[in-house]
Parts: C-alpha cells; sequence; structure tokens
C-alpha cells in the first residue's frame, strides 16, 4: 500500500509555514496548487507519496557505491550472479526507477557521457539525502516473511558488496521472524482443517527462515 498524505492549500499569504517541509510534501503542495488553480479558501486534498520500491532502493544503493548511468546499472544487474539472483530486472525498469529517485531528490545527474552508438548517457550519483535513505535501508529489517525473498535478500547483497557484516542484521531480522514463528505456532492448536494446514505451512516457512539466519549469524 502506497503512503498518502493530506496537503492543505491556501491563496497566498494564508497558507502554513512551509520552510522545513520536506521534498515529497512539497511536490504534493505543488501539485494540488496546481490542480486547483485559484482558490477562494483553504482546502484539504490527499495526495500519494513516493515510497521507494526495492529496485529503487537496489538501483540507489549501486549509485551510492560509484556514480553510473542507467545503461551501466541495467548491465551490472544482470551480469552479476548475486544481483540477478535477487531480481530479473529489464532495462526500461531501470530508467523508471532512475527518474523516480531523481524527482524525489535521492540522486541528481552530474555529467554526460558519449554511449557506444553516440547517443549521451546521464550519469548519476547520490545527493546526501540520498545516501541517508540508503544507509536505513540497509541497516533495517523487513516486517514481513514475505519480504524476505527478495527486499532481505537484496539488502544482504548490497551489504556485502560494501564488506559490511551481515550478523547484525541477520539477529534482529531473526528476533522478528521468531516472534511471528510463536504466532502461526499457536495457530496450529488453535484452528483445525485447512486453516490447520495454512498455519503448518506458514509456520515451518518462517522457521526456516529462522534457521537460516542463524546460520548468517554463525558465519
Amino acid at each position: 500500500m502506497e503512503p498518502f498524505t493530506t496537503v492543505l492549500d491556501a491563496c497566498a499569504g494564508s497558507g502554513p509555514d512551509t520552510t522545513h517541509e520536506d521534498a515529497s510534501a512539497a511536490s504534493a503542495r505543488n501539485t494540488a496548487r496546481r490542480s486547483w488553480g485559484r482558490c477562494d479558501r483553504p482546502r484539504l486534498v490527499t495526495v500519494r507519496l513516493y515510497s521507494p520500491s526495492v529496485l529503487d532502493h537496489l538501483v540507489l544503493s549501486l549509485i551510492d557505491e560509484r556514480p553510473a548511468h542507467g545503461f551501466a546499472i541495467a548491465k551490472l544487474l544482470s551480469i552479476d550472479d548475486s544481483l540477478a539472483a535477487v531480481m530479473h530486472v529489464r532495462r526500461p525498469l531501470v530508467y523508471r526507477s532512475l527518474k523516480a529517485l531523481s524527482e524525489a531528490g535521492f540522486i541528481r545527474a552530474s555529467k554526460t557521457e558519449a554511449g557506444d552508438q553516440g547517443s549521451e548517457r546521464t550519469v548519476y550519483r547520490v545527493t546526501a539525502r540520498g545516501s541517508r535513505e540508503v544507509t536505513g535501508w540497509l541497516d533495517g529489517v523487513v516486517a514481513h516473511p514475505r519480504d524476505a525473498r527478495i527486499e532481505l535478500l537484496a539488502k544482504f547483497v548490497c551489504r556485502s558488496r560494501r564488506n559490511l557484516s551481515n550478523v547484525e542484521l541477520a539477529k534482529r531480522q531473526r528476533e522478528v521472524f521468531e516472534e511471528i514463528a510463536q504466532h502461526f505456532d499457536q495457530g496450529i492448536d488453535n484452528t483445525t482443517g485447512a486453516a490447520r494446514l495454512v498455519a503448518m505451512w506458514r509456520h515451518e516457512s518462517v522457521a526456516s527462515m529462522v534457521a537460516l539466519l542463524e546460520r548468517l549469524e554463525r558465519d
């Protein structure tokens, strides 16, 4: 589910102080103003805020390692075995991700380079805001076991590329999944039929993740 926010838009001189609002809120406010035009009184509108996807975070992390253009990132995602194991990404999706990251203020164009066929390629570098976003993402656990297959694996791979230890993240993630596994285990005793089968399936799936994370802690 994408995050939303409610924005107050007012005629000149009657709105709230926006000096310290972040880029997403400012963008939302400007979008609202363009949509409404002139107004007689302040209005409230709910708008969608940008929330980076797993691919966005993956692309951002790679640019944080070193500035790069979209073609180089797409190539790296396809030829690097560890990155390719995380997800298969088509080149147009990489360019779409770059556009979203740039509009959010996480990256900026730094220069252009000539492509193989003469067309210019834009090289991007991470902004200070983007660097903070990468750090927070790499250090954060995922909330649900369904996110382990792609997002958690992406975090571990990106951390390994930076020679960062995965032990602490694995420990914190294991603690989260252990609580979830315990919840599913209780569901096995309290249900019957198909519901019991589903609870058993979920418990064993999470338990296998817990075992893997314990192994990562030892490594």
